[in-house]
């Protein structure tokens, strides 16, 4: 028998590392995927509580116009029309709680620290479209939507 040098023995020995690759790409592929579907969720969210949030500020000071509730009331929903969602989307339109609160005193603050406001709260679910990643909105309602509210306070520009 002839010698065998070391080189030919570490590659008779040696395994492949194409399989790998392979493995490492599938794993990582899962993890990643599930990070971008649980990310695209958090969005959502913070994009639902950011939209609700404007839409109540924007309703707050058109209705801080009204120089009465009813008045105060029609220009608050015309404003939030503005902010209406189309139909498929994951977030709801905001909505207005009604009776919203309109302070003026009658005219007649009691004293001078005092300044005639209005306040109102608009209200907007969000629905997160993997029902599998959906545990977070299981803690708050039943049918898988989360509820975010905001509340806005605005002097009152024109007093009766």
């Amino acid at each position: 028998m002839y010698p065998v040098k070391h080189s030919q023995k570490a590659n008779r020995n040696a395994r492949s590392n194409k399989g790998s690759l392979l493995v490492e790409l599938t794993a990582g592929s899962f993890f990643l995927s599930i990070f971008v579907i649980i990310s695209f969720h958090v969005g959502l969210l913070i994009f639902g509580a950011f939209m609700n949030d404007t839409a109540c500020r924007d309703a707050a000071r058109g209705a801080a116009q009204g120089n009465s509730q009813v008045k105060a009331t029609t220009l608050a929903q015309a404003i939030l029309l503005s902010h209406k969602q189309g139909p498929g989307s994951y977030l709801g339109s905001p909505v207005l709680q009604t009776p919203i609160v309109y302070q003026d005193y009658n005219g007649t603050p009691p004293d001078t620290q005092t300044s005639p406001y209005i306040q109102l709260t608009t209200k907007t679910q969000v629905t997160l479209p993997i029902r599998f990643f959906s545990f977070l909105s299981q803690m708050f309602t039943s049918d898988q939507n989360l509820t975010f509210t905001a509340t806005y306070t605005f002097p009152i520009v024109r007093v009766k």
